[in-house]
């Protein structure tokens, strides 16, 4: 073998060499690298849900209602989604029974959650709400939307009718679109601006510039001397995107 073959022998070798350490580098890189880090969600920097109050109420023998209200404190944040469970407790601190159920907050909204037909033979006297991870969804420049109620009637009802208490009023859906659900929650407040009967109802399919009366009864007496009433309407953005983008 001449000197020129050896030396391209030892060439090829080392080429060969080197592509095989080249190999086993790279391969060892991608198999050990640290893991890339992710941006945070800007969802994570949504401020939990603030509970204003919660409370249990009597709507008649051995029945009860509970409801709370709550505020997002975020303007640029609102929950699709998120679950609550009230506790329900007798005097001796005893839990007697849960009560759960499922809504969504605007940006920056203030609204009650509200559940009926809770049957107790032991009366509760107190409840605790808890509320679970919200699904944020991030919502640019929210106006609100245009739902209103007008012609607001309220007060007891004549003996005899088979209820108590109601709560007359017109819902308007002012918006351009036709909503599915739309949800009206009614709070009686006395004279101190405390709570004293909860109930709520739900207005389905109403209309583009529909005008629709309601009317939301109490068939038993509650506690308390009526002085106003607080009405809230709602319909949860995420049914109808296009909302988010009036």
């Amino acid at each position: 073998m001449t000197e020129s073959r050896r030396m391209l022998k030892r060439i090829f070798i080392a080429i060969v060499y080197m592509a095989v350490f080249s190999g086993v580098g790279t391969g060892a890189y991608f198999i050990f690298r640290p893991a890339p880090v992710l941006p945070v969600p800007s969802a994570s920097l949504a401020s939990p849900i603030e509970i204003i109050w919660s409370q249990v109420f009597s709507a008649g023998p051995n029945l009860y209602s509970v409801a709370a209200k709550i505020k997002n404190p975020n303007t640029g944040f609102g929950a699709g989604l998120f679950s609550y469970t009230f506790y329900l407790y007798d005097a001796n601190g005893i839990l007697l029974t849960t009560s759960a159920g499922e809504s969504f907050i605007w940006p920056g909204e203030s609204k009650y959650l509200v559940l009926g037909g809770v049957n107790l033979t032991k009366a509760p006297v107190k409840v605790q709400l808890r509320l679970g991870e919200p699904a944020w969804r991030e919502v640019k420049n929210f106006n609100g939307i245009d739902l209103t109620l007008e012609n607001v009637n309220y007060g007891q009802e004549k003996t005899g009718s088979g209820k108590f208490f109601s709560v007359d009023s017109t819902a308007s859906n002012n918006t351009p679109y036709d909503l599915n659900k739309v949800y009206v929650s009614a709070i009686v407040l006395d004279k101190d601006e405390l709570p004293i009967a909860v109930a709520s109802t739900l207005l389905e399919n109403l209309k583009s510039k529909e005008r629709r009366s309601f009317s939301i009864p109490w068939f038993s007496a509650f506690l308390g001397v009526p002085n106003s009433v607080d009405l809230t309407i709602s319909t949860d953005l995420w049914e109808t995107p296009s909302l988010i983008g009036q």
